[in-house]
């Protein structure tokens, strides 16, 4: 038996996509991936470094692994806080940067024999690694490196750099090869999704249609879209996303209702282009989930600009809503201006929360009595239960004891504001009566609206 190692991975879709891969790489290689650090000779932090709390709950976890062991940092952080500041948490003895892949077992070996070894610039990674997925039947695809975008907020353009995005034959090869080995659920990951291919004379709806084209019966959702992106696209992402492989579901920013506040983070698009941009996928495809984010106590949002974020927030409705408080990150510009106190970011920060609760309870509760297919893909947080997902990623929960995997007929019997909860109709659906049932869906998410 190898040495035994113990993953902890921090993040986002593509930074858990890429401990995925790390672990692969390592296990095909020998090492024992263990699930407790107590059974391990190295502990493997990928890390995040998005957020100030994220950053300081990570380099307090560095100082207290126990024992002696020996620890190898990846990931995101590094590149943004140096490396000197990961070196004095704890006993780190092996630094490396984002998308490490291959790279990490240099990393490993180095410090299992004593040696120190740090690369910030090494890229191993690609999508035909080998990966253990945290979750059996869902995985991770990431589409591109970095962004365009020159956010004044974000930290993480610095980690990642400018756009690289991964061709399209690797792409659509690791979605087969997933669905051979029994994945039903695949995410498309980015920092930005909708800049996929501005590097490579491709785009982010070519990307798609082909993805559209992998045999096999597999939902896949879209990630992270930046609404310039879309509204570039708009036309073929809403074509693409009707296609029945795709879940009916969107996630793109507002991050302020305010144009001027906007205008301050440099996100290029207007309140006015993303209410368009919502009210054409929800004209086109009835019933698409949207997801957004907002960020609450920028620097140079005003009181005035808060009460446009809960305007644009009521008539946007999101089905979820990311609140963060603003955190100045190091090295951005935004970090330079001055701060709002601490206690009215909070104070808007529970406002919004209040806001966003009720709309999400109304959204909620308009599928009282929805039947349909749905995607078991993972345990509840509630003990006993399980989730499964319809066409527009909605979590549905589940008291019954049915396959994680299996296509299911469910009916929504009541609710809660985060999660639906439903009864199984029918379970174990083949793969001829998941297809079938599969393209009912499709016909009637986009032409029917919500079957009752």
């Amino acid at each position: 038996m190898g040495s035994r190692i113990f993953l902890l991975n921090y993040g986002c879709a593509v930074n858990r996509a890429e401990g995925e891969a790390m672990a692969g790489v390592l296990a095909s290689r020998g090492f024992t991936l263990v699930d407790e650090e107590d059974k391990a000779d190295l502990v493997l932090v990928n890390t995040c470094g998005v957020k100030t709390p994220t950053e300081n709950k990570i380099l307090h976890k560095l100082r207290t692994i126990g024992g002696d062991k020996k620890i190898v940092v990846s990931g995101c952080l590094p590149k943004i806080i140096g490396v000197n500041r990961i070196l004095e948490a704890g006993n780190v003895k092996g630094v490396l940067g984002p998308a490490a892949g291959e790279e990490v077992l240099k990393a490993v070996q180095n410090v299992l024999e004593g040696s120190r070894y740090i690369r910030l610039d090494g890229e191993g990674f690609n999508n035909l690694l080998p990966c253990i997925r945290e979750n059996r039947v869902v995985r991770k695809i990431v589409i591109s490196q970095g962004c365009v975008g020159t956010c004044s907020y974000c930290a993480t353009r610095f980690a990642r750099g400018r756009l690289r995005s991964y061709n399209v034959e690797e792409i659509v090869s690791a979605i087969g090869k997933s669905v051979e080995e029994e994945v039903r659920e695949v995410w498309l990951s980015s920092q930005d999704n909708s800049a996929y291919g501005l590097d490579n004379g491709s785009n982010i709806v070519e990307l798609l249609r082909k993805v559209s084209s992998v045999e096999g019966t597999l939902l896949v959702r879209v990630g992270m879209m930046n609404p310039r992106g879309v509204l570039n696209h708009l036309d073929g992402i809403v074509e693409a996303l009707k296609n029945k492989k795709f879940f009916k579901f969107i996630h793109a920013p507002l991050q302020s209702g305010s144009n001027r506040v906007l205008e301050s983070m440099n996100r290029n698009y207007s309140v006015e282009d993303f209410t368009r941009m919502i009210l054409k996928l929800r004209d086109e495809i009835p019933r698409i989930s949207v997801e957004t984010d907002v960020i609450v106590g920028y620097p140079t949002e005003s009181s005035e600009d808060f009460e446009k974020t809960l305007e644009a927030v009521r008539t946007v409705n999101p089905d979820f809503l990311n609140i963060s408080k603003f955190y100045a990150r190091p090295g951005t510009p935004a970090s330079r201006l001055p701060q709002l106190p601490t206690k009215i970011v909070a104070e808007r920060s529970r406002i919004l929360s209040k806001l966003a609760l009720e709309v999400k309870e109304r959204r909620s509760a308009s599928w009282i009595g929805w039947e349909g297919l749905a995607l078991v893909d993972e345990k509840g947080i509630i003990p006993e239960s399980l989730i499964a997902r319809n066409i527009y990623y909605k979590p549905i929960v589940l008291r019954q004891s049915v396959k994680i995997g299996s296509f299911i007929r469910v009916h929504v019997t009541s609710y809660k504001p985060n999660f639906l909860i439903g009864e199984v109709v029918e379970e174990n659906l083949d793969e001829d009566e998941a297809t079938k049932l599969l393209e009912e869906e499709n016909y009637a998410s986009i032409n029917l609206g919500l079957r009752r």
